[in-house]
Formats: C-alpha cells, sequence, structure tokens
C-alpha cells in the first residue's frame, strides 16, 4: 500500500475517533520473587539445558579464541555476519577471515536473503538483550542486522556482552518501551526443534541445528 493511500486511511480513523475518551492506565507487569538476577552464572545454567552451548570469555582473545574453536570445530567454510558493535569489539570479521571462512557483511546480501543464508554455514550476531530467566536472546532486526542471519544459516553462534544480560521478560518489555519497536524481535530460547510428525523429535526444522554464545565478560 502506498504512504498516501495509508495516510489517508489514518486520517479518516481519527476524524472518526471521538476526543477525549479516558485512556486506561498503562498496565504493570507483575514480577515474581527471586527473579532479579542478570548474571553469566545463571544464565549459562538455563541457555544449556535447552541445548545451545557457551563459551565465556573474559578478554577479547579468549572471545576470538572461542569463535574461531567453533568454526573449526563445525567445519564452517561460509559465514554472514551483522554490523554491531559488540561484534567489532571481538574483530569477529577479521577473527573468521583468518580462520579460512569467507564472510558475507551485511551489504553484501543480495535481494533475495533467504534462499542466499540457507546455502551459508554460520550466522553470527550480537543480542539486543538475554534473558536470565529463561536463557533466551533476543534479536532485534535493523539496518546492518538481517532478521534471517541467525535463523536461516545451519549454526549460530551470538556474542552476549555482560552489560545486555536482563534478570526476565518483564526488564526486556521495560527495555524495548523506550524506544519505537524495530521490524522485528525474535525471542530465542534453545535450539529449534519439532515434534509435531508422529512425535519423533527433530532439530534444524525452523532454524539453526545448533546455537553457540559466547559471553563477553569484560563488555
Amino acid at each position: 500500500m502506498k504512504t498516501r493511500a495509508k495516510n489517508a486511511i489514518y486520517a479518516r480513523l481519527r476524524a472518526a475517533t471521538r476526543p477525549g475518551l479516558p485512556r486506561p492506565a498503562a498496565a504493570t507487569i507483575p514480577r515474581r520473587p527471586g527473579r532479579g538476577v542478570a548474571d553469566f552464572e545463571t544464565f549459562a545454567a538455563v541457555l544449556t539445558t535447552l541445548g545451545p552451548t557457551f563459551a565465556l570469555a573474559r578478554t577479547p582473545g579468549e572471545a576470538q579464541a572461542a569463535l574461531a574453536g567453533f568454526v573449526a570445530a563445525n567445519g564452517v567454510t561460509t559465514a554472514v555476519r551483522w554490523d554491531h558493535p559488540d561484534l567489532d569489539a571481538v574483530d569477529a570479521a577479521a577473527t573468521l577471515a583468518g580462520a579460512g571462512v569467507a564472510v558475507l557483511a551485511p551489504e553484501e546480501l543480495p535481494d533475495r536473503v533467504c534462499p542466499s543464508l540457507a546455502a551459508v554455514d554460520l550466522g553470527v550476531t550480537a543480542v539486543t538483550a538475554a534473558l536470565c530467566a529463561t536463557g533466551s536472546l533476543i534479536l532485534a532486526a535493523a539496518p546492518g542486522r538481517e532478521r534471517g542471519t541467525p535463523l536461516v544459516p545451519r549454526l549460530h553462534v551470538a556474542l552476549v556482552a555482560k552489560s545486555r544480560l536482563l534478570p526476565d521478560l518483564p526488564a526486556l518489555l521495560d527495555l524495548l518501551g523506550q524506544a519505537p519497536m524495530p521490524s522485528a524481535v525474535n525471542c530465542v530460547s534453545g535450539v529449534s526443534s519439532t515434534g509435531d510428525i508422529e512425535f519423533v523429535y527433530v532439530r534444524g526444522v525452523h532454524g539453526p541445528l545448533a546455537v553457540h554464545v559466547i559471553g563477553l565478560d569484560w563488555l
């Protein structure tokens, strides 16, 4: 729909709305006692029960070694990355290139993104947040941060800065409410899996076969 047509519809809706109607008070989200912890120990304990693996890096060098080790262990030859300061903090693009991986930058992706991403071994991203109560990775799309990067390739590595740890979902909603909503927000809890067909458990149907998280303890 063209912008002019949308604006015309909005104008009619505004004109038809009676002014002065009372607005409901903002909803308050109850918090469960004891859910205020936000540290890597708590996050990793929940995360790893859901299938992903975790490595804690205390320095950029340790993070680079963890990324290179995952690449070598999984036979990665191609990767696509986000444009994100947390990736720059560990020089992720150079680390991948040094490990012999051909890396696609966001601006190098073609118009038909998903077929191209399906042919790539690894997606490397940062996160908007990571929830300690559920072990969830919060992945918000933005320019240079294609929403398919963590979802379509067969493997996903997420770099999680310590400053991005949140205790729970209410804390995430508080964070998202401070700015305009992104075009897409994915909440990833565990490795993609399903048991819909004859109750047979299968991994990788709706996303990567494996997820590896590298915690950036200094960031």
